[in-house]
């Protein structure tokens, strides 16, 4: 039951971080024309670092999934 909720928390994490890194994108692009996005109260470049800490959270995840997939095989072997 673990490993098959562990195998689809790296995509959610990875749609948020993509979802966040573009709300960054349209925040800036409004901030160049003089309007902002009303829910946000931070900076695009916080909401950059937001998404890149996410994306380093799905690698990890992924990466662990990865050797621990491996592991398995070679003791299967």
């Amino acid at each position: 039951m673990i490993q098959k909720a562990q195998m689809y928390t790296a995509p959610v994490f990875l749609g948020i971080a993509f979802l966040v890194f573009g709300v960054a994108i349209l925040e800036k692009a409004l901030n160049v024309l003089g309007a902002s996005i009303p829910f946000t109260s931070v900076f695009p470049r916080q909401l950059v670092d937001w998404a890149v800490a996410l994306l380093i959270f799905d690698i990890a995840l992924t990466l662990r999934q990865m050797f621990e997939s491996s592991l398995r095989a070679d003791i299967e072997d």
